[in-house]
């Protein structure tokens, strides 16, 4: 059986899962994200996929230095396959160039992973009589053990160049799984591949409202190789002082598997995203193109700066 990690359509809206030196790398002093994913309905029982996590920007008063939390649970299949994450992470920015409009964040994250596995779910051919399926009898398998935990650390960099709000650039390199641990369900220790992370992504302006957001991501684990293309436009209805209200809509292609499209919002600190994957590989006639939706919610807490009083109320017409 092969193995890979849990990944998302929205790399740009799943900040704790794309790159551990995405902790604390944002405009504010806290920061919570979910993410909730559905994929394969029509093939088989929906693989389920649910995280949320949490960091803070300038920890203890220091600034550059960023702190989180990480959950991630992922059910798969008939045999209800449950992988369950847990990890915590420490970052460390450094901000240099014209008004600190570049920066550096080198980051590491550490934790652990829980493997289970429901085996009485599952149908075995000597569990058939000949003229039927019949659970009374013995499916003639030796299973060792059920579940099983292992350790986890990751560690990346990011460069960031934002010279204003409307205009940026942010590339990252995520190493994933440094440790290859092993992996042991049925007595035979595999060891879990390390896992290379590449993304970037754009923003600039080409009118006075619209802004053009071109990505990319491509990763590797052992033989495996996957690459995701694509952008998004950013219409913006609102942005004056402290309020940022816009609509964003884009295409991705993930070579040799799937179309995705995406429509997200930004309302002030809130931002969401939903996408929809177009199966297009090997498994379309049992697809049938269907592949999995994705939901994305990001709340960044900040101090909200003085917004001045352009007018005042008469007392008189009180």
């Amino acid at each position: 059986m092969s193995a890979q990690d849990i990944h998302f359509t929205q790399f740009f809206n799943t900040p704790y899962a794309t790159n551990p030196a995405n902790t604390g790398l944002f405009d504010g002093q806290y920061r919570v994200a979910a993410v909730y994913r559905q994929q394969w309905r029509s093939v088989t029982v929906p693989y389920r996929t649910f995280g949320i996590g949490g960091d803070m920007a300038d920890v203890a008063g220091l600034k550059g230095l960023g702190a989180g939390l990480r959950l991630y649970n992922d059910r798969a299949g008939d045999s209800r396959l449950n992988t369950f994450h847990l990890s915590a992470a420490v970052s460390w920015t450094q901000r240099f160039g014209t008004g600190h409009a570049q920066s550096i964040t080198g980051g590491i994250q550490a934790g652990f992973t829980s493997l289970s596995i429901d085996y009485s779910a599952l149908r075995y051919d000597a569990q058939y009589n000949g003229y039927y399926f019949d659970p009374s009898l013995s499916n003639n398998e030796q299973f060792t053990r059920d579940a099983a935990t292992h350790p986890d650390l990751h560690a990346g960099l990011i460069y960031r160049y934002a010279p204003d709000k409307r205009r940026s650039i942010q590339a990252g390199i995520a190493l994933f799984n440094l440790t290859t641990p092993r992996i042991d369900l049925n007595g035979d220790l595999s060891p879990l591949d390390r896992r290379t992370a590449l993304h970037v992504t754009t923003r600039f302006p080409v009118s006075a409202k619209l802004d053009v957001q071109p990505m990319a991501q491509y990763m590797a684990q052992a033989t495996f190789r996957e690459l995701l293309l694509g952008g998004s436009v950013r219409y913006i209805l609102k942005d004056k002082y402290t309020y940022l209200r816009t609509v964003q809509a884009g295409l991705f292609w993930r070579a040799a598997d799937a179309g995705m499209v995406f429509a997200g919002i930004e309302f002030d600190d809130w931002t969401a995203g939903l996408s929809y994957d177009l199966n297009f590989s090997k498994l379309v006639p049992a697809s049938r193109n269907r592949g999995g939706f994705e939901i994305t919610v990001i709340r960044v807490f900040r101090k909200k700066p003085f917004v001045p009083v352009r007018y005042k109320a008469c007392p008189t017409q009180l």
